[in-house]
């Protein structure tokens, strides 16, 4: 009996520190991220039904603070996680439906500039993506390939 009592302990100190691994759980991810390219800064927002959509800030200033609908998103789609992966999966249809009504007039003209446009509308496109997730901090989320994204407060 002494020694099933000293095994018993042992064996709940593993548990409870297996337990305080870090985990990835989908309340980390869930938000607004964004990340760096040369003319700013692009915008990923996942949501807790598991909903993505990728953008980017408005080219002008609008001379408040920014509001989600400020931003041009060109990708939706849907998120989950796998274990430790992230995997999107997104299309380009908010694209194609922000082309058609920016260009709308333009396109029903029936002119050569009209099937110029026309030529150059957008394509459906869809993307899997697949990033394993090593770290997520407050500010700071990290993929193995070193790629990374971080919280975007731009919206208040």
């Amino acid at each position: 009996m002494l020694h099933t009592i000293p095994r018993l302990a042992i064996a709940s100190l593993a548990v409870a520190i297996a337990g305080c691994s870090p985990r990835i759980t989908e309340r980390k991810i869930v938000g607004a991220w964004s990340w760096t390219y040369i003319e700013g800064k692009g915008r990923i927002v996942y949501t807790a039904d598991h909903k993505v959509k990728e953008g980017f800030e408005p080219e002008e200033d609008p001379g408040r603070p920014l509001r989600d609908d400020d931003f041009t998103y060109l990708r939706s789609g849907t998120w989950r996680l796998e274990g430790d992966i992230l995997v999107t999966e997104t299309d380009s249809s908010p694209w194609i439906a922000w082309y058609d009504k920016t260009f709308r007039d333009d396109l029903a003209r029936g002119d050569d500039y009209s099937a110029k446009l026309a030529a150059r509308r957008p394509k459906l496109d869809q993307k899997i993506e697949r990033q394993k997730v090593v770290r997520i901090e407050a500010e700071r989320m990290t993929f193995a390939d070193g790629y990374f994204l971080e919280r975007d407060h731009r919206v208040k």
